[in-house]
């Protein structure tokens, strides 16, 4: 299987993967922690998205969703911050069609 596993820099679950014979790739907008460069795509996801993939998995921030910071939300949502956020996230909760990623 092709897969992407967005908003990972540490290449953990790409590994796995891996060890199991997929092509795996990471992506991040950071360089990878995971000693395998030559899996990881340092960019913006948002284009990859439209690339076929048998799988994708994601992990974005939490930052501005998570009820840890609910004390912020009326700043965050006043400067855009959390509406950026619930996009982000929604382009993976989107990601339905087998075979192909949709944004």
């Amino acid at each position: 299987m092709k897969i992407l596993v967005a908003c990972e820099e540490s290449q953990t679950v790409c590994k796995a993967f891996r060890e199991r014979g997929h092509e795996a790739y990471s992506c991040d907008i950071i360089d990878c922690s995971g000693g395998h460069p030559e899996w990881h795509l340092k960019q913006d996801v948002t284009p990859l998205l439209d690339q076929d993939w048998d799988m994708v998995i994601a992990f974005p921030p939490c930052t501005d969703l998570a009820v840890s910071g609910a004390k912020w939300f009326a700043q965050k949502r006043a400067d855009g911050r959390q509406q950026r956020s619930i996009e982000f996230f929604m382009r993976f909760a989107n990601c339905t069609e087998i075979g192909r990623a949709h944004v």
